[in-house]
């Protein structure tokens, strides 16, 4: 009897630390909250300037208000040209963030061969380019054992995120 109880509570505890251990190291999966969805006449001005500039002869697909470290953001999703495009912009009109879809063959070649070796090919792989403070990172979008993963890379090549 007493085994069995034994043998239950390492088995509960190597099953608690398995799954718990990505989310207490920071490491893993990449959940954000969601946003609240509005449109472009409820933005304060100087941000719905910003935004109506960024996405001029383009079509806003939808526009996310969450908070971030206390602040306001607006995360724009558009389709300007060809290209799909998102922007996190601030209430007071800063552009944070700023991502573009971009050929995959365009990406730097150390990111296009961590890309590679991630996921086995490079076939169907999507990639969009993103500046945040100034820096330069890739988002390559594909699939592994049958699960659909974007990677977040510098240009360097090394992967900094792994969403599911």
């Amino acid at each position: 009897m007493r085994y069995g109880i034994l043998v239950g509570a390492v088995a509960a505890i190597v099953i608690v630390l398995a799954t718990g251990c990505s989310a207490i190291s920071g490491k893993g999966e990449k959940k954000e909250a969601p946003g609240q969805v509005v449109s472009l006449s409820d933005l304060p001005a100087p941000a719905k300037a910003t935004i109506e500039r960024l996405t001029a002869g383009g079509q806003i697909k939808q526009i996310e208000k969450a908070e971030e470290g206390g602040a306001v953001i607006y995360d724009v999703e558009a389709t300007v040209g060809e290209k799909d495009v998102e922007y996190d912009v601030a209430a007071d009109g800063k552009v944070l963030t700023s991502e573009e879809s971009v050929p995959f063959a365009s990406v730097p070649t150390a990111v296009a061969a961590a890309a590679s070796q991630y996921f086995g090919s490079a076939q169907g792989l999507k990639a969009s380019k993103e500046i945040e403070a100034g820096k330069t990172f890739y988002e390559v979008e594909g699939k592994k054992a049958g699960k659909a993963i974007a990677l977040k890379l510098d240009d360097a090549g090394q992967i900094l995120e792994e969403e599911k």
